[in-house]
């Protein structure tokens, strides 16, 4: 691999969106930068000669003919936006290389039995709409374009308004949402987590894939003067909302060790004022699992929790479920193809089940699917601190060659 080029490419893209008081990327789903990337990204599988389009969503889709036209695709990819001064490889990692996978085969005049396809999905965060992965969730068929039409930004603005004017002519091109006409999917990403790290690993070949039920919640007291209202007489939607907020990290706490994390990971007071007493509070709750079962019973306690809180403290609440995704388990074909590369390659490698949701999991249930973890620094990701050397880079755009090019042989069976 050319990694002086890879290093190059991301340079490029998060200069198109580099917070410089700080360092953070802010390529948010369909703002400007973001889709000057995608645009960049599209330019350059023109130049790799890949056969390219834009659907309807704004997912770049580029295509590499194999030596049998008509054989199931690889897939490969990962998503361009980020959330709120991120970091700089979060998605961009698998995107970038799987166009070096192309360009290895072009430097290298492979010809591969089956076609590669590679994809820059949009708005795989949940920054701007509160639903995560929605550019393959709408590849995969999972969202559909009036789906769009009810699901809003934090500022009331409608995902189909945003989408419909952006949309490209497709010249009669289809999306890749039916199933068993893709024989795997494959995505390279940082691991955001400490164990890779921790355990001195260069790889992490993924088995499942937790993912997330997310909630909107509002608490109602009432705003009164700090000074003149007594104290037993107050009914402060803030101190209600910060035991709530204290029980949902208990629950994470008391179901980790089943693979249960729990977050909120935003709060609004009004009217927010230092002389007055809050009378409403939104959070934002995220809870994740790789069990769904499990997960959901940490849910219905959770709902049991603030139910009890608010009655104890006199509040009202709404609570609104922003969906949920269902946890996924990944293909072991390919996982142990994999680990054969890292052990012809050297590498050290753990298989390790992912926390945090991707666009991979979208795949999952419709073709063999599998992902690859780098470690970076401390664990740290959605961050301006997020950080890997150019060594971890190489070994998983390595890692993620040796794989697609076993994948793309047409006498590799994948079973499931």
């Amino acid at each position: 691999m050319h990694l002086q080029n890879v290093i190059e490419n991301f340079q490029t893209f998060n200069n198109f969106a580099r917070n410089e008081a700080n360092g953070g990327i802010n390529r948010i789903a369909f703002t400007h930068p973001e889709r000057l990337a995608a645009l960049k990204f599209s330019m350059l599988c023109q130049k790799a000669g890949l056969d390219v389009y834009f659907d309807f969503f704004g997912n770049v889709i580029a295509r590499r003919e194999g030596k049998y036209p008509s054989l199931k695709p690889i897939v490969l990819g990962s998503h361009i936006d980020t959330v709120k001064d991120g970091g700089q490889y979060d998605g961009l990692l698998g995107v970038l290389g799987a166009l070096e996978v192309v360009e290895h085969l072009n430097t290298h005049n492979i010809e591969t039995d089956h076609p590669i396809i590679i994809i820059a999905f949009a708005c795989e965060e949940s920054t701007r709409f509160n639903e995560a992965t929605l550019g393959s969730k709408y590849l995969t068929g999972k969202m559909t374009k009036e789906d769009m039409k009810f699901i809003k930004d934090n500022e009331g603005n409608i995902l189909y308004d945003i989408v419909a004017p952006l949309a490209q002519d497709m010249h009669g091109k289809t999306a890749l949402f039916e199933r068993n006409k893709i024989k795997a999917f494959l995505e390279l990403h940082i691991e955001q987590g400490p164990i890779l790290e921790n355990n001195h690993k260069d790889i992490g070949i993924v088995t499942d894939i937790a993912a997330p039920h997310r909630f909107k919640l509002k608490v109602q007291g009432v705003t009164s003067h700090s000074g003149s209202t007594p104290m037993p007489m107050r009914t402060d939607a803030l101190t209600t909302a910060a035991e709530i907020i204290l029980k949902i990290e208990a629950l994470g706490q008391a179901y980790h060790d089943k693979g249960i994390v729990t977050t909120v990971g935003y709060a609004q007071v009004y009217p927010n004022t230092m002389n007055a007493i809050p009378g409403e509070v939104t959070l934002l709750i995220d809870i994740r699992g790789k069990d769904k079962t499990i997960r959901e019973q940490v849910v219905s306690e959770m709902h049991q929790s603030i139910d009890a809180i608010t009655k104890h403290r006199h509040s009202n609440y709404h609570i609104e479920d922003l969906g949920q995704d269902t946890p996924r388990s990944f293909n072991q074909t390919i996982a142990q193809i994999s680990e054969e590369k890292c052990q012809h390659l050297n590498y050290e490698y753990r298989y390790m089940y992912s926390g945090a949701g991707h666009d991979a999991m979208n795949f999952a249930p419709i073709c063999p699917t599998s992902m690859i973890f780098i470690p970076c620094k401390d664990g740290i990701s959605h961050s301006p601190k997020e950080s890997v050397t150019y060594e971890q880079v190489e070994k998983g755009v390595n890692l993620l060659i040796h794989t697609t090019i076993e994948l793309a042989k047409s006498d590799i069976i994948l079973e499931g």
